[in-house]
């Protein structure tokens, strides 16, 4: 290459030749495949395995995705009046609180009236309080006492209210009062503070932390030290107060106005246990959107409810202990995914559950 350089440069000039062997040498470069580029190095990331992974075909949020039924925007949910049914034994049915139950009926409907056989009740939406008319009260009072407008109570037409009729109100009677909701932009800042707060634990443990763990380490005030009593009979119906998870899984839903339960999320068929010892009440179908649903009574004023079952275990009138398998999990009733409803009442109120299940 050197003798034709020097051989090209004394017939066309020296500077012409070196531009020619450049040109050459470029050219041989350029035809080269290159050994490694940039996107071929990665900078490690702390805690990541050492080893590539499967690629999973969907997230579990994508596969367990699940609806509730007590959205303030779904179908009303309703109930036809059964032989023996209490305001209780309804509000059971149709998920919704004791104290709300009178609203599901008519504004005319008082506590100590019976309720009639076949008649249709639909639940208030979740965006709706049940206000107990008070002696002396009027619609005007019952607004200022909700910072709302009177017409805005009048609007809702279950509650029959004539315009411009400021008389007193029937004592006993109810009015449903719609909620002011916070927007999307302040629902974070209102309405899930709790929620909030559980994420900015999450957010300062160590890295595979279970949320498990996070919930009983935050519910671990309420349980005080047991004691070991001898062994239960096998008939005995009365739980501890402390509940269980009911299930592994992922939490799909929290506890919140318009769903005031948890959603577990888990393979289908994955075993669902009794959160405490009790007597089973409910065990079968439910047409109000739970679909297979066990409840269980803890006869401590505390009540478990466990929903979308793939299969029901238990039968109604039997003793269950803690941690005994009550169903699997499925998805039926008003679901979209394999997933546990679980509930929580507390004198019929509706708790919320991530403030009372304690680690096994």
């Amino acid at each position: 290459m050197l003798a034709w350089v020097l051989r090209t440069a004394q017939m066309m000039g020296g500077v012409l030749a070196v531009v020619l062997w450049l040109l050459v040498m470029m050219s041989r470069v350029s035809a080269q495949a290159p050994v490694i580029t940039p996107n071929d190095v990665a900078t490690p990331t702390p805690g990541a395995p050492r080893f590539p992974l499967a690629t999973p075909t969907a997230t579990p949020a994508a596969v367990f995705s699940a609806r509730s039924i007590h959205h303030a925007d779904d179908a009303p949910v309703t109930y036809i009046v059964q032989p023996g049914d209490t305001l209780f034994s309804v509000a059971l049915e149709m998920g919704i609180d004791l104290e709300d139950a009178p609203c599901a009926v008519a504004p005319s409907f008082t506590v100590d009236q019976p309720l009639v056989i076949g008649d249709v009740l639909t639940a208030p939406p979740a965006n709706m309080l049940c206000h107990v008319v008070q002696p002396g009260e009027t619609l005007t009072t019952i607004a200022a006492r909700y910072l709302l407008h009177p017409d805005q109570i009048r609007a809702v037409t279950w509650n029959r209210l004539s315009a411009g009729d400021d008389a007193p109100l029937a004592p006993g009677t109810h009015v449903r009062i719609p909620l002011l909701l916070p927007s999307s932009a302040d629902a974070v800042t209102v309405g899930s503070l709790a929620d909030a707060d559980f994420l900015a634990i999450m957010l300062n443990s160590p890295i595979n932390t279970s949320p498990f763990v996070v919930f009983a380490q935050r519910s671990a005030t309420r349980k005080p030290t047991q004691s070991v009593a001898g062994p239960l009979p096998a008939d005995w119906p009365y739980g501890s107060g402390h509940f269980t998870w009911p299930v592994y899984g992922w939490l799909s839903q929290s506890y919140r106005y318009d769903h005031r339960a948890i959603d577990i999320a888990a393979p289908q068929g994955t075993p669902v246990t009794a959160a405490d010892r009790g007597v089973v009440l409910r065990a079968g179908w439910n047409n109000q959107g739970y679909g297979q649903f066990v409840i269980i009574d803890h006869k401590i004023d505390y009540m478990t409810l466990y929903a979308h079952l793939d299969r029901v275990l238990v039968t109604e009138g039997e003793v269950v202990g803690q941690g005994q398998v009550i169903g699997t999990v499925g998805s039926t009733g008003n679901s979209t995914g394999p997933h546990l409803h679980f509930e929580i009442r507390d004198f019929g109120r509706l708790a919320n559950p991530l403030e009372m299940l304690v680690a096994p």
